[in-house]
């Protein structure tokens, strides 16, 4: 016996629905699958990964916590919110939070510049100079994170 391949971004995937399924669950997959035509398996792709996503973000045993976002937000607004840099920004301030309570910021005196790769797109979020530099000086100094 072979292993199994790992699954990957791309990989089919096939199942058969189990044979309690219910009725509206059924019903809607039919819906859908009129409605997106070709698109159908895309969507429902979707779908399951974010299911997937859920049930293990939900696991306690998990080192990972699920923020929802806040209503309102523009498209530029949640990009930027959930772009690696951000993320990335994000994680360690909480962790300053959490392990130095009322410790304030250090602020270095020259910031430490990171590469920073065009986007193909032009972004019209911006954040303000004063965020951006108490970031720079703060949290972008990653070169030991990547051990």
């Amino acid at each position: 016996m072979s292993p199994m391949e790992p699954f990957k971004p791309g990989k089919t995937i096939s199942f058969r629905l189990p044979a309690d399924t219910p009725l509206y669950v059924s019903s809607y997959l039919s819906e859908r699958k009129e409605e997106l035509g070709r698109k159908f398996s895309s969507d429902m792709a979707h779908i399951f990964v974010s299911a997937l996503s859920h049930k293990i973000l939900n696991n306690e045993d998990q080192k990972q916590l699920s923020i929802p976002l806040p209503d309102g937000l523009t498209l530029e607004q949640e990009n930027w919110l959930k772009s690696p840099h951000t993320k990335s920004l994000i994680s360690q301030m909480l962790y300053q939070i959490i392990t130095k309570p009322g410790v304030p910021y250090e602020i270095h005196s020259e910031p430490t510049r990171l590469p920073i790769t065009p986007e193909p797109e032009k972004v019209t979020f911006q954040t303000n100079d004063m965020i951006q530099s108490f970031a720079q000086k703060t949290f972008l100094d990653f070169d030991d994170d990547d051990d």
